[in-house]
């Protein structure tokens, strides 16, 4: 059976000497919003551009969540008792995939590994 957590190793794809230079600046690229860091400021890195993209599909996904959130708090949160228990647990349980991400791609990036996010990674490839 196939493990949707664990995705492909790409490391192979990108030269040591990238990974090496630009490991720190695509850890920080995981916190949503900073992406734009190492995308600007290794503007030439393939490995880099990895990162970053990984990064903005998970400013993406940290948007979209808080989104979701917000609706089903407005939809169900007016119903005494059980409409603020759903809203609290799709609230935390939004907010933990989101770190989740954001520690598995700062984990992967520290290490010098290209993998993509889990389940999100494939969702797009803008920044090439």
């Amino acid at each position: 059976m196939a493990n949707n957590f664990e995705t492909d190793d790409l490391t192979g794809m990108f030269d040591t000497n990238d990974i090496e230079q630009n490991k720190a600046l695509t850890v920080v690229g995981y916190i949503p919003l900073l992406f734009l860091i190492p995308l600007l400021a290794a503007s030439s890195s393939k490995y880099a551009k990895f990162h970053a993209n990984q990064g903005l599909i998970l400013t993406i996904f940290a948007f979209v969540s808080s989104i979701i959130n917000a609706l089903i708090d407005f939809i169900i949160g007016w119903i005494p008792v059980i409409g603020g228990i759903i809203s609290g647990v799709v609230s935390v349980a939004l907010g933990v995939a989101v770190l989740a991400y954001i520690i598995i791609g700062i984990v992967n990036a520290a290490q010098g590994k290209a993998k993509k996010l889990p389940v999100i990674g494939d969702l797009l490839d803008i920044i090439k």
